[in-house]
């Protein structure tokens, strides 16, 4: 059996006001509580602007417990067409609120993937509108609901049954990626080892290539000097023959003063009688 995902609650304006001392110090009990940025400065404003007594001292009484209440404010912001003010509508203050808490609650569920976030308030727009977002993740309550739920321990129906969507979903991810991490892990010794032998034997064959083309290029500059000795030596031999029978005398004469060996001189056309 799957253990539950962990529970966050946001509180709407309308659940904060209508509670009092002893019960926010209860709610703490079905997980982190948070309050959108938007309806903590409502309620700092109304702590000396309420229209109504009563609704100034929970403002106030609120504004003292938060401090030290280990609550968190959230900013956190995303929009839906099922939560967007209409077009062209001039939206009073209050309804303006509504919009805006309502795309918090929205935008906090996105960031928190991986938890049921628990939206808690009594304008009933929202409450409504909330399984047309599509989130798994995420329900609405009244607070009278959540108020039974801390004391009865029992969680409403709409709770419990985003608790299995989130669980349903969240196995059939993990056994997504399972299957892909078992195929990754199947296919990685075909396709690596591949990788691996280049890597391996790259920088020795690199070095036997360069090796290669050294003595390459040496062979081939000793070759050419050798072909051009030997081209060389068969002109000069060539020249020299050629000299020894256009000019015998001067020839010798040249032969002689090299210290070689005497050359048998060239012998003269016979004289016609």
């Amino acid at each position: 059996m799957s253990t539950p995902p962990p529970v966050l609650v946001l509180l709407d304006l309308s659940a904060l006001l209508g509670s009092s001392l002893r019960e926010w110090q209860e709610y703490s009990r079905i997980g982190n509580c948070y309050v959108p940025q938007m309806v903590y400065e409502e309620i700092e404003y109304l702590t000396g602007r309420a229209p109504e007594p009563q609704v100034e001292k929970a403002a106030r009484e609120f504004m003292r417990f938060f401090p030290d209440s280990g609550w968190q404010l959230t900013n956190a912001h995303a929009t839906h067409p099922a939560i967007a003010p209409p077009g062209g509508a001039s939206l009073s203050k209050q309804a303006r609120l509504v919009v805006a808490v309502a795309q918090c609650a929205y935008g906090f569920a996105l960031e928190q993937p991986n938890n049921l976030v628990v939206f808690v308030s009594n304008t009933q727009p929202i409450l409504q509108r909330i399984p047309s977002l599509g989130t798994p993740n995420f329900c609405g309550i009244t607070r009278a609901a959540f108020l039974q739920w801390v004391r009865t321990g029992e969680r409403p129906p709409a709770v419990t049954a985003q608790q299995q969507t989130l669980s349903t979903v969240g196995a059939a991810t993990a056994n997504g990626q399972a299957k892909i991490q078992t195929q990754a892990i199947a296919e990685t010794p075909s396709q690596s080892a591949p990788t691996a032998v280049s890597t391996m034997t790259g920088p020795a064959s690199a070095a036997r290539s360069a090796s290669s083309d050294k003595k390459s290029r040496g062979t081939g500059a000793l070759s050419r000097l050798i072909g051009g000795l030997i081209t060389l030596a068969v002109i000069v031999a060539a020249g020299l023959v050629a000299w020894r029978f256009i000019q015998p005398v001067s020839f010798l004469r040249f032969w002689q003063q090299l210290g070689l060996p005497s050359q048998p001189a060239q012998p003269s056309n016979p004289t016609r009688k």
